[in-house]
């Protein structure tokens, strides 16, 4: 039932792109959705800045 040998049942592959490509890759994704993550963390940090400064001075 098991007779696979060690080292034929996982096929070796070889990979056509490098650090440049993947940096490339990582950066065209984060300029498409950096201004959503700063609106995302911006809105709710607002708040909380808000509230703390308002608790200096409503007691």
């Amino acid at each position: 039932m098991n007779n696979l040998i060690l080292g034929a049942g996982i096929p070796s592959i070889t990979l056509s792109y490098d650090l440049a490509d993947v940096a490339t890759a990582v950066s065209n994704w984060f300029s498409a959705y950096w201004l959503i993550i700063a609106f995302a963390v911006a809105i709710p940090l607002a708040f909380l800045i808000a509230s703390r400064v308002k608790g200096l001075f409503v007691s």
